[in-house]
Protein backbone atom coordinates (compact mmCIF):
# COMPACT_ATOMS: atom_id res chain seq x y z
CA UNK A 1 0.00 0.00 0.00
CA UNK A 2 1.24 3.51 -0.71
CA UNK A 3 2.01 6.14 1.90
CA UNK A 4 -0.54 8.31 2.48
CA UNK A 5 -0.37 11.93 3.65
CA UNK A 6 -3.12 13.84 5.54
CA UNK A 7 -6.36 13.52 3.45
CA UNK A 8 -5.52 10.52 1.91
CA UNK A 9 -3.38 11.52 -1.03
CA UNK A 10 -0.30 9.92 -1.44
CA UNK A 11 3.41 11.04 -0.96
CA UNK A 12 4.00 13.19 -4.14
CA UNK A 13 0.84 13.86 -5.23
CA UNK A 14 0.98 17.30 -4.07
CA UNK A 15 -0.85 19.86 -6.66
CA UNK A 16 -0.02 23.76 -6.92
CA UNK A 17 -2.72 25.64 -8.60
CA UNK A 18 -1.44 29.47 -9.57
CA UNK A 19 -4.55 31.43 -10.66
CA UNK A 20 -5.52 35.23 -9.99
CA UNK A 21 -9.14 34.41 -10.73
CA UNK A 22 -11.38 32.62 -7.80
CA UNK A 23 -13.65 30.83 -8.83
CA UNK A 24 -11.10 29.03 -11.87
CA UNK A 25 -8.83 28.43 -8.97
CA UNK A 26 -11.25 26.81 -6.99
CA UNK A 27 -12.70 24.96 -9.53
CA UNK A 28 -9.62 23.85 -10.84
CA UNK A 29 -8.77 22.67 -7.09
CA UNK A 30 -12.08 20.99 -6.18
CA UNK A 31 -11.45 18.58 -9.63
CA UNK A 32 -8.03 17.60 -8.33
CA UNK A 33 -9.12 17.15 -4.74
CA UNK A 34 -11.81 14.84 -6.49
CA UNK A 35 -9.32 12.53 -7.64
CA UNK A 36 -7.25 11.86 -4.43
CA UNK A 37 -4.69 15.15 -5.01
CA UNK A 38 -3.77 17.19 -2.13
CA UNK A 39 -4.48 21.09 -3.48
CA UNK A 40 -2.96 23.99 -2.45
CA UNK A 41 -4.06 27.05 -4.29
CA UNK A 42 -1.92 30.79 -4.73
CA UNK A 43 -3.86 34.19 -5.66
CA UNK A 44 -0.37 35.26 -7.88
CA UNK A 45 2.91 33.65 -8.63
CA UNK A 46 4.70 35.80 -5.67
CA UNK A 47 6.09 33.64 -3.86
CA UNK A 48 5.48 30.61 -5.98
CA UNK A 49 9.12 28.87 -6.17
CA UNK A 50 9.22 29.43 -2.28
CA UNK A 51 5.93 27.28 -2.23
CA UNK A 52 6.56 24.63 -4.29
CA UNK A 53 9.73 23.84 -2.48
CA UNK A 54 7.75 24.13 0.66
CA UNK A 55 5.28 21.56 -0.15
CA UNK A 56 6.96 19.44 -2.58
CA UNK A 57 5.03 19.71 -5.12
CA UNK A 58 5.03 17.42 -7.86
CA UNK A 59 2.77 19.44 -10.36
CA UNK A 60 2.28 23.04 -10.51
CA UNK A 61 -0.81 24.38 -12.74
CA UNK A 62 -0.25 27.84 -13.97
CA UNK A 63 -2.62 30.46 -15.56
CA UNK A 64 -1.44 31.80 -18.60
CA UNK A 65 -2.95 35.09 -18.24
CA UNK A 66 -1.55 36.55 -15.01
CA UNK A 67 -1.46 40.19 -14.47
CA UNK A 68 1.74 40.27 -12.22
CA UNK A 69 3.91 37.72 -14.62
CA UNK A 70 2.59 35.82 -17.35
CA UNK A 71 2.14 31.77 -16.81
CA UNK A 72 5.05 31.03 -18.92
CA UNK A 73 7.49 32.92 -18.40
CA UNK A 74 6.36 31.76 -14.38
CA UNK A 75 6.80 28.19 -16.35
CA UNK A 76 10.76 29.11 -17.40
CA UNK A 77 11.55 30.48 -14.00
CA UNK A 78 10.82 26.93 -12.53
CA UNK A 79 12.55 25.62 -15.48
CA UNK A 80 15.70 27.61 -15.01
CA UNK A 81 15.73 26.80 -11.30
CA UNK A 82 17.82 23.30 -10.74
CA UNK A 83 15.82 22.67 -7.25
CA UNK A 84 12.74 22.09 -9.48
CA UNK A 85 13.57 20.83 -12.73
CA UNK A 86 11.36 17.94 -11.90
CA UNK A 87 8.34 19.31 -10.93
CA UNK A 88 5.71 18.99 -13.59
CA UNK A 89 4.12 21.99 -15.55
CA UNK A 90 0.58 22.61 -16.83
CA UNK A 91 -0.42 25.85 -18.55
CA UNK A 92 -4.29 26.85 -18.61
CA UNK A 93 -5.77 29.25 -20.54
CA UNK A 94 -8.62 30.09 -22.91
CA UNK A 95 -6.14 31.14 -24.95
CA UNK A 96 -6.38 29.25 -28.96
CA UNK A 97 -4.46 25.46 -28.42
CA UNK A 98 -2.25 26.30 -31.40
CA UNK A 99 -1.25 29.88 -29.72
CA UNK A 100 -0.26 27.79 -26.76
CA UNK A 101 1.63 25.16 -28.18
CA UNK A 102 4.37 27.84 -29.10
CA UNK A 103 3.98 29.25 -25.65
CA UNK A 104 4.42 26.13 -24.29
CA UNK A 105 7.74 24.86 -25.97
CA UNK A 106 8.84 28.47 -25.40
CA UNK A 107 8.31 28.47 -21.12
CA UNK A 108 9.33 24.10 -21.24
CA UNK A 109 6.28 23.24 -19.84
CA UNK A 110 4.50 19.71 -19.90
CA UNK A 111 1.02 20.12 -20.93
CA UNK A 112 -1.13 22.64 -21.91
CA UNK A 113 -5.00 22.17 -20.47
CA UNK A 114 -7.79 24.70 -21.99
CA UNK A 115 -9.70 26.36 -19.21
CA UNK A 116 -12.95 25.57 -21.70
CA UNK A 117 -12.08 22.03 -20.70
CA UNK A 118 -10.64 22.28 -17.51
CA UNK A 119 -13.45 20.25 -16.21
CA UNK A 120 -12.94 16.98 -18.79
CA UNK A 121 -8.84 17.59 -19.02
CA UNK A 122 -7.03 19.15 -15.94
CA UNK A 123 -7.47 15.75 -13.67
CA UNK A 124 -6.20 13.57 -16.42
CA UNK A 125 -3.58 15.73 -17.51
CA UNK A 126 -2.25 15.80 -13.92
CA UNK A 127 -2.22 12.41 -13.31
CA UNK A 128 -0.21 11.05 -16.19
CA UNK A 129 2.13 13.87 -15.29
CA UNK A 130 2.74 12.19 -11.45
CA UNK A 131 5.94 10.09 -11.03
CA UNK A 132 3.60 7.82 -8.23
CA UNK A 133 1.48 6.57 -10.50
Amino acid sequence: MADTKEGGSRWGDVVLVIDDNDVDREAMSECLREVGLTVHGLPSPIGASRKARELNVAVVIIDQNLPAMDGSRLAALFRGNPQMRNIRLVLVSGNDASVMAEIMKHAQADAFVSKRDMQRDLARTVLKLLPSR
